[in-house]
């Protein structure tokens, strides 16, 4: 439904009348001066004929600015200029007839020019036109008729233009107005309806349709009426009666209708009564659709409903906070924690509050200490937004004590993610917790006995040690194995043996301080650690052995046990728990090799050399599958320039028995035991998958070689160059930048097939290099026959350089070898630069060792390659 509107400004501006008027003065006045020269035969002075001729050129710019450009704004100078040139003409013919056109002028000026002006200008047009009335003999009672008269019309005319201008910008408002109503009408997805006291619809906007389907036509022609849910339809009719019959009222109603498709929706209407407005004389509704509000507040409220069950019927006790450290949100398993019947009367109060309540008088400071750093706790998760998880405690107050709690606590953020609070919860896991200290009590103790077993023992031990060494006290191991209790078992029976266990147990721990700790290590084995000195230990193995050794009576059967005992005391080679458990144990062994029923100190020598290497190679033949093994590189250096030409790929093993173990250690046992040939496989698979992957991604890196050891035993297998093969066609590295290094007195073990082996070798491209050099024996007429390309100066000699005059004539003369044989020539050990100057003097090609570099990991030796480092040549 559309509202009558403007249609335009139907008020004229004073700019047009002045172009009528002005146009019908000039016209006018023209019409005079023929007039007067065609009836009283006037000639016209030269003067009169210019005023004549301007005259008429006004008389045509007025036509044309009137016809033509009516719609162009000329400025007040223009119009000024006008009056004048107007003024002047009126003046000149004035001489020649009286003409009392100036008072028009004044009438129109006004019209075209500011109040200001228009006032001056009207006041000099009555001054002239008095002038030449009195010029022309006119009589005083003549005159001021005329001047009065030019001042009341000019008056007039400022009037006139005053309200001229107000009425049209008041018109132009009132259309401006009504152009933005209307826009807001239009776009506005609210219902703006006005009727009448019969409800009959004066005015309605376009949205009605988009909310009920119908639009303003269909309502009034068809006298359509909405149609209102039985439920809502008795209370909408009473406001909207209640609206009607109250003047100035106001309503606000909820309700649905239905939409003309046939569905209900939900609208909100407020209405107005303005009947009492003349400009309205109606009743105002703004009505909104709100289904979509009014589904998501339903939706909302069985959500909220939903999470206040789920809170409520949860057993952990859940809580949030404000900034402020005040209870926001709590379920009831919180309220009935801390005896509160709503969340409501909860709300507001702080931990303190809560700590202070549930505490006794004579528990306060604890109470705010406990309040303090739940606090704490708050403030840290709300400052880091990072949560706090799995916090276990006991009871806070006497009265739970034997209970645990586990909680959590989370940062809690607003719609912008920005941390407003924290959010708690708490659970009660005295259940859970107890079934675990049980479970860790039964795993950390022995069944029968009720004594530590060997994992209490091995964690006590690993404590017990760290705290021996920071304190510089004695750590005692006493290793107890009762003698031929098998026999016990076999002729009484087991359960007899364990009752006798039971007993022994006691008497042992009994003989002992309550400071000492007993553990059953396992079966009739005890064992007993003090922080005594070795001879405070044999005094109390001395009081077991007494204890133990009393006879024994069960069901009227006696028997007499007794008992061998090792001592170890810690030491700085005890890196483990096992190693101090190892000694106490040989230490216990030897007490019954030298007649049981004693105990025995432990002496380094038990440990002999045989029985490590045994073990180390027992443990060496699982290191590979364990990946116990690992390679590091060490840097080989011009010593021309300083930069790397390669790398030695040296083994490591790091043993979880023994350690990091040296390779002078573990290579000879690999090679007593054959390891070797596997390990050694293992290290070229090593070199080469490194090699390669360094050419990949490094390809400038030139001719920069990793070198790996041979033994004899890898030599003298026939597939050996087959693996060899297989390894660098694998990985695809390039051949000559692997060097394979042999010993001397490998090479010479077989001389005639380590040949044949190392001629099959250079064919496939690798490089070769004799390794230890001057270490062993070697015939110059194999030498020369070999087929290597590097010659490796042992650093046996390069450490005698400087100051032993044999280590560097034997240099020398190896230098002059391998100058003849045309090998390159790597010096081993280089560590000051002192060797490093002699070496240079005597032309050797490379140099490796301390002064430059210790061994590097793969990725400190890619730092190398990357960065083209070089090392420096001499003592800066």
């Amino acid at each position: 439904m559309k509202t009558p509107h403007f249609r335009g400004i139907d008020i004229f501006a004073g700019h047009d009348i002045y172009r009528a008027v002005s146009l019908l003065l000039y016209a006018a006045l023209l019409f005079n001066v023929v007039l007067l020269v065609y009836d009283s035969h006037l000639s016209l002075s030269p003067l009169g004929v210019a005023a004549a001729a301007l005259l008429i050129a006004l008389l045509i710019a007025s036509f044309v600015r009137y016809f033509w450009l009516h719609s162009v704004v000329l400025g007040e100078a223009f119009f000024l200029c006008e009056i004048v040139i107007a003024t002047f003409i009126i003046a000149v013919l004035s001489s020649y007839n009286s003409m009392p056109w100036l008072i028009v002028i004044a009438g129109i000026s006004p019209l075209v020019l500011r109040p200001r002006i228009a006032l001056i200008v009207i006041a000099i047009l009555a001054g002239i036109g008095y002038f030449l009335t009195h010029y022309f003999g006119a009589k005083i009672s003549d005159l001021l008729p005329d001047f009065f008269a030019t001042l009341c019309i000019g008056w007039l005319a400022v009037l006139l233009a005053k309200t001229l201008h107000l009425n049209r910008l008041t018109l132009k408002q009132a259309h401006t107005n009504e152009r933005r109503f209307n826009a807001i009408a239009r776009v506005t997805r609210h219902i703006f309806i006005i009727t009448d006291s019969h409800y009959h619809i004066k005015f309605a906007n376009p949205a009605l349709q988009e909310v009920i389907g119908y639009d303003a036509d269909e309502v009034i022609k068809h006298a359509m009426k909405p149609v209102l849910h039985a439920d809502d339809e008795a209370e909408h009719q009473e406001k909207l009666r209640h609206l009607r019959d109250t003047p100035h009222s106001t309503i606000f109603s909820r309700h649905r209708t239905r939409h003309k498709d046939g569905h209900w929706i939900w609208l909100e209407t407020r209405g107005y009564n303005m009947l009492h407005d003349a400009a309205i004389n109606g009743l105002v509704f703004s009505i909104e659709d709100v289904t979509l509000q009014r589904d998501a507040e339903q939706k909302l409220q069985e959500e909220t409903a939903l999470l206040r069950a789920v809170l409520d019927l949860n057993p952990s006790m859940i809580y949030a906070k404000d900034s402020e450290g005040r209870f926001t949100i709590s379920n009831q398993s919180f309220q009935k924690r801390f005896g509160y019947d709503s969340e409501e009367e909860l709300r507001g109060k702080t931990a303190y509050e809560l700590c202070l309540k549930m505490a006794a008088k004579d528990d306060e400071l604890s109470a705010r200490d406990i309040a303090d750093e739940i606090h704490r706790q708050d403030l840290q998760v709300m400052r880091t937004d990072v949560p706090l998880q799995d916090i276990e405690v006991q009871g806070f107050w006497r009265h739970d004590m034997d209970r645990w709690f586990h909680t959590s606590k989370y940062p809690l953020p607003d719609v912008k993610g920005n941390t407003i609070g924290v959010l708690g919860v708490t659970r009660d896991i005295t259940k859970r917790k107890n079934t675990e200290l049980k479970i860790e009590y039964q795993a950390m103790h022995d069944i029968l006995t009720d004594l530590p077993n060997r994992r209490f023992l091995v964690n006590t031990l690993t404590t017990a040690m760290e705290a021996s060494r920071q304190r510089q006290s004695s750590l005692t191991m006493l290793f107890c194995d009762l003698d031929f209790f098998k026999s016990v078992n076999d002729t009484h029976g087991h359960d007899f043996g364990d009752q006798c266990l039971i007993e022994t147990s006691k008497r042992i721990v009994a003989a002992l301080p309550k400071s000492d700790f007993v553990a059953r290590f396992g079966g009739n084995e005890f064992v007993i650690l003090t922080n005594s000195s070795l001879a405070e230990a044999t005094v109390k193995a001395n009081a077991i052995m007494r204890a133990v050794s009393e006879r024994l009576i069960f069901d009227n059967v006696a028997v007499k046990i007794q008992t061998s005992i090792g001592i170890a005391q810690l030491n700085v080679d005890h890196q483990s728990p096992a190693d101090l458990i190892r000694d106490a144990d040989a230490a216990m062994y030897q007490a019954k090799e030298r007649g049981r029923n004693r105990a025995e100190i432990y002496d380094a020598a038990l440990q002999s050399k045989s029985t490590k290497h045994a073990r180390m190679d027992v443990a060496l033949r699982f290191a590979l599958e364990r990946e116990e093994l690992s390679v590091a590189y060490q840097p080989k250096i011009s010593l021309t320039d300083g930069s790397v030409q390669g790398f030695e790929l040296l083994l490591r093993w790091n043993s979880p028995e023994y350690g990091m173990v040296s390779p002078n250690e573990f290579i000879p046992i690999a090679e007593t035991s054959g390891m070797v040939v596997p390990i050694g496989m293992w290290a070229m698979e090593q070199a080469c998958s490194q090699l390669a992957a360094w050419q990949t991604q490094y390809p400038e890196m030139g001719d920069i070689t990793i070198a790996v050891n041979v033994s004899m035993r890898q030599l003298l297998q026939t597939s050996f160059f087959t693996q060899v093969r297989d390894i660098l066609e694998s990985t695809g590295v390039v051949p000559h930048m692997v060097e394979l290094e042999l010993t001397e007195t490998s090479a010479m073990a077989n001389p005639l097939q380590t040949m044949e082996n190392l001629s099959m070798l250079k064919k496939l491209g690798v490089r070769l290099a004799l390794d230890d050099f001057g270490t062993g024996y070697s015939s110059l007429a194999y030498l020369q026959k070999l087929p290597i390309d590097i010659l490796k100066i042992d650093k046996a000699f390069v450490r005698g350089l400087g100051t032993n005059q044999s280590d560097m004539e034997i240099i020398r003369l190896m230098m002059a070898l391998a100058q003849t044989l045309n090998l390159q020539t790597t010096a081993e050990g280089v560590e000051t630069f002192e060797q490093l100057h002699e070496l240079k003097k005597m032309g050797c090609d490379l140099g490796q060792g301390f002064l430059f570099s210790m061994p590097l990991t793969a990725q400190e030796a890619e730092a190398l390659i990357c960065s083209s480092h070089r090392f420096p040549l001499m003592l800066v």
